[in-house]
C-alpha cells in the first residue's frame, strides 16, 4: 500500500484543538488566579472547555471515518474569536503575555483550520470483505 495524500501525512485539526483548548483554559485559570479575572476565568475556561470537546468530537468521529467538518468550522470560530479579543487586548495594552501570545497561538489555531476546511480529510471508508 502506498500513503495517500489525505491519511498517512494529514494532520487532523483534533491533533490542535485538544492542546490549544487545555492552554486557553489553564490561562483563563492563570489569569483567575493571579489577577482575580473573572472574565479571563469565564473566556479562557468556556473557550478552552469547547474547543476540548469539539476536538473529541471530531476525533470520535474520525474514528468511525465520518465527516467532522462541522467540529472543525466551530472551532475555528472560536479561535478566530479568540484571536479577535486578544489581538485588541494587546492593541490596548501592548502586553507580550498574555495578549500576544494568546493573539499569535489563537491566529495560527485559526488558519489552520482554515486550511483544514479549504483542505479536509474525507475520511475513507474501508470495503467490508
Amino acid at each position: 500500500d502506498t500513503p495517500s495524500s489525505s491519511s498517512s501525512y494529514s494532520m487532523y485539526a483534533f491533533c490542535f484543538t485538544i492542546p490549544y483548548g487545555l492552554i486557553l483554559a489553564l490561562g483563563g485559570l492563570m489569569g483567575f488566579l493571579s489577577k482575580g479575572s473573572h472574565m479571563s476565568l469565564m473566556a479562557g475556561v468556556g473557550c478552552g472547555a469547547a474547543m476540548m470537546a469539539l476536538g473529541t468530537l471530531s476525533m470520535e468521529k474520525f474514528k468511525k471515518k465520518e465527516s467532522y467538518t462541522v467540529f472543525n468550522f466551530i472551532s475555528l470560530l472560536i479561535a478566530a474569536t479568540v484571536t479577535g479579543m486578544m489581538g485588541k487586548r494587546y492593541v490596548d495594552t501592548r502586553a507580550i503575555f498574555p495578549a500576544a501570545i494568546a493573539f499569535l497561538l489563537s491566529l495560527a489555531m485559526a488558519a489552520f483550520l482554515a486550511y483544514r476546511l479549504v483542505f479536509p480529510h474525507i475520511p475513507e471508508k474501508k470495503a467490508q470483505d
